[in-house]
């Protein structure tokens, strides 16, 4: 059975509880009290550079008088575990999730199809961004590109293709299994020899020259951050990653830079979904309205160098060059299909490419 408590009486506890303590230990007392009555929404990140949504979001949001955040870092394999995992009870009210996951995570009753009612922000959302299928809101979009050290090649990256340059031998990343963009880099091969990723002749091309370049891997990398870590000690000379991240390596390390290859970038749209069986669900629906608006959006621009995906978001000059304004250089591929070769693809990757 669930107890009101009318605000006299809460007052009167507050008071209570207060007198209890004498001196500076009693008014210590009162933040902790209050701050327990007020409403929590727990939401995951992915760690890293994604930190700073705390002071871009979460005290925003507070601020606003909507309620407190609780960010959680986890990355996309591991939130879909907890889900499958805890789905009657799910740990997190908000989750950030690559999309290709968040497809399958609201295919299996994880997350719920969202009620576009609750969101009134997303009228000012970029159209492009929005997902098919509805089962989670982007907030930004990342993007696959090359981070590279420019004291360790010849001549500026413009082509996926230039990871083969016989210079680049032994002085490579390229993602294990475990890395969520690992199915991007096949497609953007892919399509970097001519092909489409939705063809299988073409993804066989794309696996075989894949497997040629093994000789120039360093290390297969289990985590984003391991790759930024490497670059960033100067092991590695050339390595795909996610643009935030490698803007957050930049931001420390005037030799390196990105590149955004001819061939073009993936998208990479990050969806906040709802796990279907939160009991902050109407606090979650908040939370999200509020992460898509206006000031939100300028924040994360402005800390990330992230893309975003409200298209009144004005890209001051000194960004201009550091995030994708330009929506048509961005390639989004099919998610649904995406989705449905995902596993495949990361068996084929680890048997062919990351194994022998």
């Amino acid at each position: 059975m669930t107890t009101k408590i009318s605000r006299r009486d809460f007052l009167f506890e507050v008071s209570a509880a207060a007198a209890l303590v004498s001196g500076a230990a009693g008014t210590a007392l009162l933040p902790t009290i209050a701050q327990a009555q007020t409403p929590t929404v727990r939401v995951t990140h992915f760690g890293g550079p994604y930190q700073i949504l705390d002071q871009a979001v979460g005290k925003p949001f507070e601020a606003a008088g909507l309620g407190r955040v609780e960010y959680i870092a986890s990355l996309t394999p591991a939130t879909m575990g907890q889900l499958q995992a805890s789905k009657s009870n799910p740990p997190f009210d908000v989750v950030m999730v690559s999309r290709p996951a968040g497809v399958r995570a609201g295919r299996a009753g994880l997350v719920e199809k969202i009620d576009i009612s609750k969101i009134p922000n997303l009228a000012e959302v970029e159209p492009g961004a929005l997902s098919p299928e509805g089962f989670g809101i982007p907030f930004v979009l990342d993007t696959i590109e090359i981070m590279y050290n420019t004291k360790m090649v010849s001549s500026p990256i413009t082509s996926w293709l230039d990871l083969w340059r016989p210079e680049l031998k032994g002085k490579i990343a390229l993602p294990s299994t475990s890395v969520v963009f690992a199915p991007d880099f096949v497609a953007l091969i892919a399509r970097s020899l001519g092909g489409d990723e939705k063809d299988p002749k073409a993804v066989d091309e794309a696996f075989k020259k894949i497997m040629e370049l093994k000789s120039h891997v360093r290390t297969f990398t289990t985590n984003p951050e391991q790759a930024s870590a490497l670059m960033e000690r100067g092991e590695i000379a050339a390595s795909p990653q996610f643009g935030v991240r490698i803007s957050s390596v930049i931001k420390n390390n005037p030799d390196v830079a990105r590149s955004f290859p001819t061939e073009g970038v993936a998208a990479r749209p990050y969806d906040l979904a709802i796990p279907a069986e939160t009991p902050a669900k109407e606090l979650a629906y908040e939370y999200i309205n509020f992460v898509i608006g206006k000031q939100a959006q300028e924040n994360l621009m402005r800390d990330l160098w992230a893309t975003t995906v409200n298209r009144n978001v004005v890209v001051p000059d000194d960004l201009k060059d550091k995030v994708v304004t330009d929506f048509s250089k961005l390639i989004f591929w099919d998610d649904i299909y995406m989705a449905s070769v995902e596993r495949d693809w990361r068996t084929r990757w680890e048997r062919n490419v990351q194994s022998g």
